[in-house]
């Protein structure tokens, strides 16, 4: 799988930007995916895949549920394309801005919001029991390298800090 016996951080911090070591089917990888999520973004609101990118602040009042979504839901998904708009314009770089990398974090965690819906992950630290006769095993071993990854790009931030 990707990143096997990998000598190196994907993500780490260098003079003020940030090294991103991926190989060319990594960033292969990441462009699909990100022309997937874009399709996605452009779903309802109440589609079952999106509804972690759209969470509900009032479950109890259907009204001012509503009302939260009328005002959030176009903010949140302009947000979301602008991020993956980001990453597919910087996934050739080898070097990142702060600001890019922030975009990388925010494109992967909404990803893995979206493949977490679709194998119905409750806890980030629920236990996948990965097998690979699994119909849904390429979902898991995508959602388990965005988890890496991302973790990668939160522990290359926080060295900065």
């Amino acid at each position: 799988m990707f990143g096997r016996n990998r000598p190196r951080p994907r993500v780490s911090p260098r003079d003020g930007s940030y090294v991103l070591n991926l190989d060319d089917r990594e960033r292969e990888l990441i462009r699909q995916i990100l022309g997937e999520m874009r399709a996605l973004l452009i779903l309802d609101a109440t589609d079952p895949r999106v509804r972690r990118l759209y969470p509900a602040a009032y479950a109890d009042d259907a009204k001012k549920e509503e009302e939260y979504q009328q005002l959030t839901h176009e903010e949140l998904r302009s947000s979301r394309l602008a991020n993956v708009d980001a990453v597919e314009a910087s996934i050739a770089a080898e070097l990142l801005t702060e600001e890019q990398l922030t975009a990388w974090m925010q494109a992967i965690n909404s990803l893995r919001l979206v493949l977490g819906t679709l194998l119905d992950i409750s806890d980030d630290d629920q236990e996948l029991a990965f097998d690979p006769d699994d119909p849904e095993a390429r979902t898991q071993a995508l959602y388990g390298y965005l988890g890496g990854l991302l973790d990668e790009i939160v522990d290359a931030q926080l060295e900065v800090l």
